[in-house]
C-alpha cells in the first residue's frame, strides 16, 4: 500500500498541484530543442467567389534531438 500523501482535504490537494506545476516549469524538457522556425502565409481570393479568401500557412522548423 502506498504511503499517504501529505496534507489532507482540498488545500492539501491544491498545494500538491501547485508543487507539481512549479517543478515542471523549473525542469528542462530534455526532449528536443527548436533551433529555427519560419512561418509564411499566402492568401488570395477564391476564383469563383471573391468574398472567400484562400489562405495557406507554412511552418518550417529545425529541431535538434537531445543526446541522453
Amino acid at each position: 500500500m502506498p504511503d499517504p500523501l501529505p496534507g489532507k482535504g482540498f488545500l492539501g490537494w491544491l498545494g500538491r498541484q501547485v508543487g507539481y506545476v512549479s517543478k515542471a516549469v523549473k525542469s528542462e524538457s530534455g526532449q528536443s530543442k527548436k533551433l529555427y522556425e519560419s512561418r509564411t502565409v499566402q492568401q488570395q481570393p477564391h476564383p469563383a467567389d471573391p468574398k472567400i479568401i484562400l489562405r495557406r500557412t507554412t511552418i518550417d522548423e529545425v529541431i535538434k534531438e537531445s543526446e541522453q
